[in-house]
């Protein structure tokens, strides 16, 4: 599967989304509903917010849809480290840290992302909140 990448330039920070990795934890639209707004069109507007908030909310989205470049030459995200997978009761695989997920068609880096447990996402190795999952209703 190749992932497409949506792209949303500010003067400050430029603000990257990859909907297919998107589970709707909504940390984006709590944390700074000036900026991520899905009722709006585009729905990312990092003219709303300054680069630190904008950057520490996105560091809080669990799939890595979201990610960010500085442009003040400030750090971009680290990853955590040691890298960590936490399980949850919906069969979910929560992973943080420097990880190099191989697929088919290529490899993805990133420092975040939500893998399926259950076998049932269509978007394998990614959870897509299946409704054939066996684990807690999401």
């Amino acid at each position: 599967m190749k992932l497409v990448q949506k792209e949303y330039r500010g003067s400050e920070i430029d603000v990257y989304f990859t909907p297919a990795l998107c589970i709707h934890a909504a940390e984006c639209v709590k944390g700074l509903p000036l900026v991520f707004d899905t009722t709006r069109r585009p729905w990312v507007d990092p003219q709303q917010g300054s680069l630190e908030a904008i950057a520490q909310v996105i560091e809080r989205c669990p799939s890595g849809a979201l990610q960010y470049g500085r442009k003040d030459g400030g750090p971009n995200e680290q990853p955590d480290a040691p890298a960590t997978i936490v399980p949850t009761v919906s069969q979910q695989l929560i992973m943080r840290g420097n990880l190099q997920i191989s697929q088919v068609e290529d490899d993805i880096k990133t420092y975040r992302a939500v893998l399926c447990g259950c076998g049932q996402s269509n978007n394998v190795p990614f959870c897509d909140k299946s409704s054939n999952c066996k684990g807690e209703k999401r």
